[in-house]
């Protein structure tokens, strides 16, 4: 019979199906589409199947078309006859579209059923741990994988969901171990090939990292992913027309994926790298194009704009700066630690988090004390602009600083500016690659600081630091004492001082929000509202003053216009956490409980660890009875913290003491053993696939 590469019928649905799985086993996806698409050109209805959904969905999900694959086993699943596959691999998509704890009601719903099939149950079980994992409850995702292994079916795909849960509490010779294993049971999963290539790249071990994903290419050519983290690679050794190629073709095997949009914008940054000005502008140009209403557009068309404007400058950035993820909330002080390595100064995170963090964040005055302490490095704070940080990084200097996410704060280190392109280059310690920020973003955000910087040197290169006259250093001094004071509690002598140098420096922001901070907590809404009303007037997208305005509104019972500066503030910044937990408050305290669920869940998006915005969902829902999802919210916020008295007791009244009890004493003992294997894990290791695990990849 003829194949079905050039036939343009089959003998009848079934062989049109069977051949279309055929290819996805095979990993030729768009063979697999070509087939389906003939099957419907012969049989119309044949798309009211839930089998040729499921198979269709399964093929969109692999090319990374997470919207396309969602529509097709949404559809597939409201058959009653449909089987558990279509509901699983619905559970994989949502799980990589984001919707990570809808992800989890399905993929749970699987594994706790007796009626389905063992394969399922224990595959759900792996993809449940990585639910649980990707919102730092390691308990759950523990307790997942172990439900899953009980069924005594060990397969390449559960290993490579061990190897995430591993690599997300920081065990990475661990996880590279139990990776290996996964492709030594299949060589053509996945999931394994791209784990184990990125548990190795982000330890630096870049060469077994290419490799290993070689031969995930070789093995699965049309699998997007792939080149992505190939192009990733190329672009940490400055090899950026590599970089390109590989983008290239990711765009190439699968156009509609649904961060096509993104590849397309990192193939523009590697063509400017490479120098290819001309391909740089195009690209954006046909990002824009084929992307109207890309999330990317205002980004694109200022990056445009700036190279029409400026020319071909080539980027400016410093060499071998420390590329190491932060633990937890370390973003300061795994950012002063990456810097002090540069400065030949040996410490790690934890060390400098035992010195500057209090409580759960660390604050300026703290940094700069532990500096002074430090030998061998010679330190000087200043508020910067973007020309000052430039003659930083043009004297090698990285430059510590905070970028805003409306009222949350992130340290960062400056390692490099890009003229042409008009962005500052950083090492921003959630990620591995440096992230760029244009310089009006950068210019907003650092306003809630002023722009406050720390730029550091070896000691024997003070003179490089930049130079400050004696009215800017005791600005500098009095805004420091002014963030003590906060920090201690000591209000009135905050109130005093934060008044003092707004008359003195009135061209800082920091001051004036610090007194309008001060009377939002002692509820002085007309001090409040005046505060926010002056700094409006000379600044009118601060988003501070928007939203404490708002707060003020609220305060007073004026609930419409509160939301409306809500809303205005939002404009501003849509990351904000906090913003989107006070909306959501807001629209549930006037009965409207669906609009203010979804925005305490974006809240919970944007930070899964956000206590309240869990608390107050998980109130809601067991006010209206919903008990289920009210238990699912209070159990998760247990997990996080199992000291919280609130989300205990409303735990034990939803399902009471015993489990309570049982919970928060397992997430404890998991924690402390997290700690342990984090402590194992920083251990020198000389073996790049570890603990003496080897894998022939020639025999894969």
């Amino acid at each position: 019979m003829a194949s079905d590469v050039t036939a343009e019928s089959f003998s009848s649905r079934k062989v049109c199906l069977a051949r279309a799985r055929e290819h996805l086993g095979n990993r030729a996806y768009k063979s697999a589409r070509n087939t389906l698409s003939r099957g419907v050109r012969q049989w119309p209805d044949l798309d009211a199947d839930s089998d040729y959904r499921t198979i269709l969905g399964q093929v969109a999900w692999r090319c990374h078309c997470l919207r396309e694959a969602k529509r097709h086993l949404t559809i597939a699943t409201r058959d009653p006859d449909s089987h558990v596959e279509a509901r699983f691999l619905l559970g994989r998509v949502l799980l990589d579209m984001g919707y990570v704890e809808r992800s989890i009601e399905v993929l749970g719903a699987i594994l706790r059923d007796p009626d389905q099939l063992v394969p399922y149950r224990v595959h759900a079980g792996g993809a449940l741990s990585v639910a649980y994992s990707a919102l730092g409850l390691n308990k759950s995702s523990q307790d997942a994988l172990e439900e899953a292994a009980k069924f005594g079916l060990i397969s390449a795909q559960l290993l490579a969901d061990e190897g995430f849960r591993l690599l997300r509490i920081g065990a990475y010779p661990e996880a590279e171990v139990q990776l290996a294993k996964g492709l030594q049971v299949d060589s053509t999963c996945e999931d394994a090939f791209y784990r184990l290539s990125n548990a190795l790249f982000i330890q630096s071990k870049t060469e077994p990292a290419m490799e290993v994903l070689a031969y995930g290419i070789e093995q699965s050519p049309e699998f997007p992913p792939f080149y992505r983290l190939m192009s990733e690679i190329y672009t940490s050794r400055d090899q950026h027309k590599e970089a390109a190629a590989f983008l290239k073709r990711a765009l190439e095997i699968s156009p509609e994926a649904d961060d096509a949009d993104m590849l397309q914008f990192m193939l523009a940054n590697a063509l400017q790298r490479a120098g290819r000005a001309e391909g740089t502008l195009m690209t954006f140009r046909d990002l824009l194009e084929q992307h109207p209403r890309t999330r990317l557009k205002r980004t694109v068309l200022t990056r445009v704009k700036s190279l029409e404007k400026r020319g071909t400058a080539k980027p400016v950035r410093l060499k071998g700066f420390p590329r190491k993820l932060q633990k937890r909330s370390y973003c300061a002080p795994n950012t002063l630690a990456n810097v002090l390595s540069h400065c030949g100064v040996a410490t790690t995170q934890d060390e400098v988090a035992a010195r500057v963090m209090r409580g759960a964040g660390s604050r300026w005055p703290e940094m700069f004390d532990y500096l002074k302490e430090i030998d061998g490095v010679a330190a000087r704070g200043f508020f910067g602009s973007i020309e000052l940080i430039k003659r930083c990084v043009d004297s090698k200097l990285p430059v510590i600083t905070t970028e805003y996410y409306g009222m949350s704060g992130h340290a960062i280190a400056i390692i490099g500016y890009d003229d042409a392109a008009e962005l500052l280059i950083a090492q921003d310690p959630r990620f591995f690659e440096p992230v760029e920020i244009p310089y009006a973003e950068f210019e907003m955000s650092s306003l809630h600081d002023d722009g406050l910087c720390i730029a550091v040197a070896a000691a024997a290169d003070k003179k490089r630091l930049p130079s400050q006259s004696g009215d800017e250093e005791r600005v500098l001094r009095s805004y420091l004492d002014l963030l003590r004071k906060r920090a201690d509690g000591d209000d009135e002598g905050a109130m005093r001082a934060a008044l003092e140098l707004s008359n003195e420096a009135p061209e800082k922001q920091a001051p004036v929000r610090i007194m309008a901070e001060i009377a939002l907590e002692r509820r002085a809404t007309k001090e409040l509202k005046r505060l926010c009303d002056e700094t409006l007037r000379k600044w009118p997208d601060c988003f501070w003053a928007l939203r404490l305005r708002g707060d003020a509104l609220w305060m007073d019972g004026n609930t419409a216009s509160a939301l409306e500066q809500y809303r205005a503030a939002r404009r501003v910044d849509r990351r904000d956490e906090s913003l989107s937990y006070a909306l959501g408050e807001l629209l549930i305290s006037t009965g409207r409980r669906r609009p203010g669920r979804a925005l305490l869940l974006q809240a919970l998006g944007e930070n899964p660890r956000f206590h309240r915005a869990r608390l107050r969902l998980a109130e809601n829902l067991a006010e209206s009875a919903e008990r289920e999802a009210a238990t699912f919210h209070a159990r998760l916020l247990v997990e996080y913290d199992p000291d919280h008295g609130a989300a205990r007791e409303l735990l034990s009244k939803l399902a009471g003491n015993t489990a309570v009890r049982t919970l928060s004493e397992g997430a404890k003992r998991v924690a402390e053993e997290v700690a342990q294997r984090q402590s194992k894990a920083a251990e020198p290791d000389d073996d790049p696939i570890g603990d003496g695990i080897e894998v022939d990849l020639d025999d894969l």
